[in-house]
């Protein structure tokens, strides 16, 4: 089982049906995971299989970026340095979370055209677009990814997705993880978009029977208190030699 099976089942004992059973029997374009019908919710799920923050081709293209952004206040790369995002200047440091999320926002472009499609073929244009967003706790951190969604979603893009569920956990991760067991849901709504709370409470649920990891209710400010992923992991860069 992967992590996208994983939430499939998750969300069918919620109550959700595959979209595949209820799209007319000739359509052949792009779909989305689940529908609620009862909620009016579709729902694409996307999953993270690798852990980009910590693959050489990136911290790669991140000390190229520096070295051509160095007018703009990149730091200086000499031998090989650990650099975390939050010691950049705003500009560089958006430029760098780009670089390691580029993946994170083609899945939301892409969840947002197959919900989309989903939506008309339904005759469900109004229907709330819920990315479901699952990844291994990794050295992109929680805030990293939501700041990488609503940058993908920025200036009215990607206008089908109404919310993103971002699910972190270790189980049936693609790689290794360090040991860690815990689980952490969070819902995120665009624009304050209303999303039903008994679906949220119903998904929680199916996650505990799933899982048999037993919730519990935090804020966003108590997560990391909890051990989710908090301030980005830094990224190595530079070689021998390099600058």
């Amino acid at each position: 089982m992967d992590q996208h099976e994983l939430l499939i089942r998750v969300l069918r004992i919620a109550g959700g049906v595959d979209l595949e059973s209820v799209l007319p029997a000739d359509y052949t374009g792009e779909r989305a995971d689940a529908l609620f019908a009862r909620y009016d919710v579709i729902v694409e799920v996307k999953t993270l299989a690798t852990d980009r923050a910590n693959e050489p081709k990136i911290w790669d293209a991140l000390g190229q970026m520096f070295a051509e952004n160095v007018h703009d206040g990149a730091p200086i790369i000499f031998g090989q340095t650990r650099v975390g995002l939050y010691d950049l200047p705003q500009n560089i440091a958006i430029k760098a979370l780009r670089i390691v999320g580029k993946r994170v926002q083609r899945e939301a472009v892409k969840a947002n055209r197959q919900i989309r499609a989903s939506k008309a073929a339904l005759g469900r244009e109004n229907a709330f677009g819920l990315l479901l967003l699952v990844t291994p706790p990794s050295g992109t951190d929680r805030q990293s990814l939501l700041w990488l969604v609503k940058d993908a979603l920025r200036d009215g893009r990607c206008s089908s997705i109404n919310g993103v569920y971002l699910v972190e956990t270790p189980i049936a991760a693609p790689f290794e993880v360090g040991g860690k067991v815990d689980s952490f849901l969070s819902f995120h709504s665009r624009g304050g978009r209303w999303f039903p709370r008994v679906l949220r409470k119903r998904i929680g649920t199916a996650w505990g029977a799933v899982t048999g990891q037993t919730g519990v209710l935090a804020s966003e400010e108590d997560l990391r208190r909890y051990g989710a992923s908090g301030r980005p992991t830094a990224a190595r860069l530079g070689g021998e030699g390099s600058k």
